[in-house]
């Protein structure tokens, strides 16, 4: 987090500001104040190094837009931390008016090579390898044994809260992204949530 030569993009930040990160919001308060639906990020193509991004893309209309803005402006295995409501969710999400879009464990392998990518015969040059998605469990659910909390996520509403994801972007066919550390990956994801200040402290 601390190396001033990436350039880190805070996506939908919201109420918050990471330190370090360009932070891009509809909100005036943002570094950079855009319609995430429908403005272009500007940044040029393959420039960016990290984007974290978290409980916003499920609030886009056109989601898949700002997916390929995300995907444009990363350099070839740049880094995208993902933090969404879980599609069963149904206090929080499916009854929340501004929520329109579900994600689940599968939701990015759309646009992976190698697993959903070309099955709904879209059109679109996003394309990401996912390293890792995390689950958070819901009160009891976190000490139910795995294969019994996997069938009741599957079954039942209201067992996961939130899942997390760590994916690269995939930008030369020709020159294969090699294994990262899954751990790294998700340490980085909640270094990027703990960095989170709300406006209201140290910025005007």
């Amino acid at each position: 987090m601390s190396d001033k030569n990436l350039v880190r993009l805070n996506i939908g930040a919201g109420q918050t500001y990471i330190p370090g990160f360009i932070n891009i919001d509809i909100s005036d308060k943002a570094d950079v104040t855009l319609d995430l639906g429908v403005d272009m990020l500007p940044f040029e193509d393959d420039s960016v190094d990290l984007v974290f991004t978290y409980h916003t893309l499920e609030h886009i209309p056109d989601y898949l837009f700002v997916l390929s803005e995300i995907h444009r402006v990363l350099k070839h295995g740049g880094r995208v931390l993902v933090g969404l409501p879980y599609v069963t969710l149904t206090e929080y999400h499916l009854v929340n008016p501004y929520h329109l879009h579900n994600f689940n464990e599968y939701s990015f392998e759309f646009f992976e090579p190698r697993n959903l990518k070309g099955s709904a015969s879209e059109i679109n040059k996003i394309k990401f390898k996912k390293i890792f998605h995390r689950f958070h469990y819901m009160g009891l659910f976190n000490l139910v044994p795995p294969p019994l909390r996997t069938w009741c996520r599957r079954h039942l509403f209201n067992t996961v809260r939130e899942i997390d994801f760590g994916l690269l972007a995939i930008k030369q066919d020709s020159n294969p992204i090699s294994s990262y550390d899954e751990v790294i990956f998700i340490s980085e994801f909640d270094e990027c949530v703990s960095a989170r200040i709300p406006y209201t402290v140290g910025k005007v």
